[in-house]
């Protein structure tokens, strides 16, 4: 994270309330510098806040109405609970759409800096020696100091990114210092209420730690969704046109859900800076954690409320040697990064789920020693469906060739580039198309020695992961039994094994094929689509030697498919919210077939002195198991009529053909 960014780019007041600690304060004009009697600036409205004001908008006029920042900016906001609602101007509206459709919110009210004004947040420290986190070669349109709980909704926020003498200051949309937090919601920063008009300020969103008598992180900071919202979609933000870092928080309990994220209004076109020339090498990713990252949630909470509309949607990126970034989402500095969620994005990809944005970097860096990752779905049987990530890379194949990816190894052929051998990742129900090798290449690098890392990595979870990490799907297996082996779980810590089953991608197979990379005979194998999870030892798993299963997969209804599989090791059940896990890359994919089941009826079911006596008529087999949801055995040498005895343990039956 590199967060030097300027040489980078080349009169009266009508108060309305019924308190002085809750006021409303209502804008009566754009003219920042010059109302007339009895108007209100919001220059005059921010410079006599009070706690808990509620800022809202009254400009007359049709259309849109643009606020030119004042020349020295706005002062800094250090009230409590102060909320700027541009929604109040008449004719603006919120969003109604669901998050993977066009955001159609009508915005009236624009902050404007293109004129180049901002606030520099370079305020002074509690003592001379204290590091602010800002400095004199920062500004912001909106700055925010040591207060709690503002609301910024239903503006837009247009800006230049750099400004002052020789460009030399950068320029952020809204900044949160020395600990200040709150909720950014139903607003557009870099695009104009026009939908196509583009003028992002350097960075969209920040929040940078203080560092005195005492570190004071900028926590629980709210970007799109907050939790139980009341109206998701009008929560949504559309962060567009940003060069340097949409969203950097320094701090724990983030929250970013429901944005387009490098991604225009419509949400099929993103904007990818780094391909203009003039731009190039200064983008540093759409979104950065760092100095915390506890508590982190980028998408999707899973908690059954709001779930489908806290996706985000986020554009594509070239790497470095292009001109872009090593990956999209970063966490830096993490202390120490735990209970980390990412789910339920779309990256690299447009809100109908296959419309491709240029893109060939990593989704995240999974970075931090400790740091404990959920990417993707934890199958709590909450939301399942839409935790998944889509995440499509390697776009276009003219941009991307197979051929230069063997120039990559060992160290950047990697899903995750910047994982810690003593970090975990859980990336369960994901969709991915075209990605480089999970979780790491195989050639990844670990203390020089070649090849190490993936052995040193699935320690922690495995008995002997010198053995081999990857799960194996039997050549025996069908379309209705799958069989295979899994690496043996140290059941003491990781007492929960899991078998996911996927669709491959046959995509990333070709595209890792054509790279003849030695390591990686059939390619990049990675799951496309999601069909369900087993697991072993449980109910539906005929074989309970450790290490092996044998799963009845009817319930997945394939008839012939190219899967494969991940195994996921955790230290609890999916319902248990502490639970760490770590999953194991994907296996070599098999082709089953074999058809589905179609269950025959039994024409007669009697008891006799012998039993249960179960007769039917035409070709069939009988299958009988412990519980109704499997696992399923036929009944050897069973035929018509057959008695079962009505004594001993429970049994049920079955007729497939």
């Amino acid at each position: 994270m590199n967060r030097n960014l300027v040489p980078l780019i080349a009169a009266g007041l009508i108060w309305l309330g019924v308190s002085a600690q809750a006021r409303v304060v209502t804008v009566t004009t754009a003219d920042n510098l010059n109302p007339s009697a009895g108007q209100v600036s919001l220059l005059q409205a921010l410079t006599d806040l009070q706690e808990g004001d509620e800022i809202r908008f009254a400009i007359p006029g049709t259309g849109t109405q643009f606020i030119a920042t004042p020349p020295e900016g706005y002062p800094l906001i250090t009230k409590n609970n102060v909320v700027i609602n541009g929604y109040s101007q008449p004719g603006a509206a919120p969003n109604t759409n669901p998050i993977l459709a066009a955001n159609n919110a009508q915005i009236k009210i624009v902050l404007d800096s293109r004129n180049g004004n901002t606030r520099l947040m370079d305020f002074p420290g509690d003592n001379p020696s204290d590091n602010t986190g800002y400095g004199d070669t920062e500004s912001a349109v909106i700055g925010v100091l040591g207060c709690q709980g503002l609301q910024l909704r239903g503006v837009s926020i247009l800006a230049t990114p750099l400004t002052g003498a020789d460009n030399g200051v950068a320029v952020y949309g809204v900044s949160f210092a020395k600990g200040a937090a709150g909720q950014i919601s139903g607003c557009w920063i870099g695009v104009a209420p026009d939908g196509a008009t583009v003028a992002g300020p350097a960075d969209a969103v920040t929040g940078f730690r203080y560092q005195g008598a005492e570190t004071i992180t900028v926590d629980n900071v709210v970007v799109g969704v907050p939790a139980n919202s009341t109206n998701a979609p009008a929560d949504f933000n559309v962060l567009v046109d940003i060069p340097a870092i949409p969203i950097i928080l320094e701090g724990n309990g983030s929250r970013i859900a429901g944005n387009f994220i490098g991604v225009m209004p419509d949400g099929l076109h993103d904007v990818d800076l780094a391909l203009d020339p003039n731009l190039a090498g200064y983008f540093e990713g759409y979104i950065e954690i760092g100095r915390g990252g506890n508590d982190t949630v980028i998408g999707t909470d899973g908690d059954g409320v709001n779930d489908a509309n806290e996706r985000n949607v986020i554009g594509g990126m070239v790497p470095p040697g292009m001109g872009g970034y090593d990956h999209s989402i970063e966490f830096y500095g993490q202390s120490p990064g735990t209970n980390i969620v990412v789910a339920g994005n779309y990256i690299g990809v447009g809100i109908d789920g296959t419309t491709q944005f240029t893109n060939g970097i990593p989704a995240l860096n999974a970075a931090g020693g400790q740091a404990i990752f959920r990417f993707g779905s934890n199958l709590d049987g909450v939301s399942d469906d839409v935790e998944g990530n889509l995440v499509f890379n390697n776009w276009p194949d003219t941009l991307f060739p197979p051929e230069s990816f063997y120039q990559q190894l060992p160290n950047n052929l990697n899903f995750f580039d910047e994982l810690s051998v003593s970090g975990s990742v859980s990336a369960r129900g994901n969709t991915f198309v075209n990605n480089l090798p999970f979780p790491v290449a195989a050639t990844k690098q670990d203390g020089g020695i070649d090849g190490a890392w993936i052995t040193n990595y699935y320690t922690k979870a495995l008995v002997d992961a010198t053995q081999g990490v990857h799960p194996v799907i039997a050549a025996d297996s069908t379309a209705l039994r799958l069989k295979g082996t899994v690496p043996v779980a140290d059941a003491a810590n990781y007492p929960v094994t899991s078998v996911d089953v996927y669709v491959a991608d046959p995509v990333g197979i070709a595209t890792g094929q054509a790279a003849l990379i030695p390591e990686l005979p059939n390619g990049f194998v990675q799951g496309r689509t999601f069909l369900g999870s087993f697991v072993d030892d449980g109910p539906e798993d005929a074989d309970k030697t450790p290490g092996k299963f044998d799963f009845d997969i009817t319930r997945l209804g394939l008839t012939e498919a190219l899967i494969t599989i991940t195994a996921n090791y955790a230290t609890g059940p999916a319902t248990d919210t502490t639970a760490v896990a770590i999953t194991s890359p994907f296996s070599d994919p098999v082709t089953v077939s074999g058809g589905t089941v179609v269950e025959l009826k039994f024409t007669a079911i009697s008891k006799t002195a012998q039993g249960v006596k179960l007769e039917w008529t035409g070709s069939g087999t009988l299958q009988a198991a412990d519980a109704v949801t499997g696992a399923w055995q036929d009944v050897t040498g069973a035929s018509s009529p057959y008695t079962t005895p009505a004594s001993g343990a429970m049994k049920y039956f079955r007729l497939k053909r």
